[in-house]
């Protein structure tokens, strides 16, 4: 993903937090950092953040950071809002950045069929749209991976927003972090792992405890889909299996990778 060029100038920027459909993880984890929490406050003018205010103040934004897919008219409304408020727009965790488990399905063609599955014909308060990642109606200067987002760095990019700095995007697999954590590869086991395709950040989470990664944290650009595919072709999977599993946290980014696959 193309970061865009930008970083703030000046003294305690306008900062909100908001939450769309997702889980709140991303929000949660900002809140329950006490050691960073006080000097976070310190740093930035919270304008709206309604986990942790009541009266969130809907004015100009120097930063929003915004999680969860986009699946209502209403939200969509509420986004393209807090775009053309804000400065600099942040996509925090998988469900903003990939769309989340809730896009699995992403590209079927068969969303009106699982809606009618589900709730037949009943009324909605906000038009319901297929869980789509924020850059499917904003631009996104920013993404912060994750599910949820680590506060390794979180905090480091709040930072650098804050001081004026240009933030640099995370280039490395979750294999990466596994071979530093000198864990025994699952793959040498002939066990599935999606550890090769997957954008690292989370420490390699998982593997750590003997557990293959199930790629929540969303597709790394340089993976090679279609010989990680073969490989795992080779324990036995079927592909439809093996693209169902990379699919459950790929959402809408992992269209361009399974189709040549």
């Amino acid at each position: 993903m193309a970061w865009k060029q930008k970083a703030l100038v000046g003294p305690k920027p306008r900062v909100g937090v908001y939450g769309f459909t997702g889980c709140a993880g991303d929000q949660l984890l900002l809140i329950h950092t006490e050691d960073e929490l006080l000097n976070l406050f310190r740093a930035v003018n919270i304008h709206s953040f309604v986990m942790a205010s009541s009266k969130p103040i809907e004015e100009a934004l120097d930063v929003a950071f915004v999680e969860g897919s986009i699946s209502t008219e209403e939200e969509k409304e509420h986004l393209l809002d807090i775009r053309k408020r804000a400065k600099i727009l942040v996509a925090i965790g998988n469900c903003a950045v990939n769309g989340g488990p809730q896009a699995m399905y992403a590209g079927d063609t068969k969303y009106e069929k699982r809606l009618e599955q589900v709730y037949g014909n009943a009324q909605f308060v906000s038009e319901p749209l297929e869980a789509k990642p924020l850059d499917a109606y904003v631009t996104v200067d920013y993404y912060l991976p994750g599910c949820s987002i680590d506060a390794k760095q979180a905090f480091p990019l709040i930072s650098r927003l804050v001081h004026g700095a240009i933030p640099e995007p995370y280039p490395h697999p979750v294999c990466h972090e596994c071979k530093l954590n000198e864990n025994r590869c699952l793959l040498i086991d002939k066990r599935f792992c999606l550890g090769p395709l997957t954008l690292g950040g989370c420490g390699s989470a998982c593997p750590n405890h003997n557990l293959p990664c199930v790629g929540c944290w969303g597709p790394s650009d340089d993976a090679n889909f279609t010989e990680h595919v073969k490989l795992l072709e080779s324990f036995g999977m079927t592909k439809k299996d093996i693209i169902r599993r990379i699919r459950n946290y790929g959402g809408h980014k992992i269209l361009k990778y399974i189709e040549k696959i």
